[in-house]
């Protein structure tokens, strides 16, 4: 998605998947890690992705001791913090991603936290997307 807008506003860009379609064939933190090991200076790394992506990242780059963003968006629902979806242990501190982020230090965001949180509705995310799935005829979503 955007890769000519992308590779128009960057001087590199490294792509990676898992299963080796497009870029690296592995994880990113594979690509990261070769990228800190070349020795160029780096003055922080942003991380976007799934939670369980972007804490390999803040674990490998903590033994490298660089500044680590992530952002947390993907967390909100109402945007207001009144829903309390979006809450996440930040530094001891309980911050709510959508008025007080969404980018955090990755460092002190308590990922085991988060990724308990992410799993307590497996069974009702599954429940909704059976129903969806029973009830979309006509639904032109994977043709797209």
């Amino acid at each position: 998605i955007m890769t000519r807008e992308m590779e128009s506003v960057s001087d590199e860009i490294l792509y990676s998947t898992d299963d080796g379609t497009f870029g690296h064939h592995g994880l990113v933190t594979d690509v990261l890690k070769q990228v800190i090991e070349r020795g160029e200076p780096i003055a922080e790394v942003l991380a976007i992705g799934p939670a369980p992506m972007m804490r390999a990242a803040c674990n490998l780059t903590r033994t490298y001791g660089l500044k680590t963003i992530v952002s947390l968006n993907a967390l909100m629902v109402d945007g207001t913090g009144m829903c309390g979806c979006c809450r996440v242990t930040v530094g001891n501190e309980v911050k709510f991603s959508c008025v007080d982020g969404p980018e955090f230090d990755g460092h002190l965001v308590d990922f085991a936290e988060l990724s308990n949180r992410q799993r307590q509705f497996i069974p009702q995310e599954k429940q909704a997307l059976e129903a969806y799935h029973g009830k979309r005829e006509g639904c032109r979503c994977e043709s797209a």
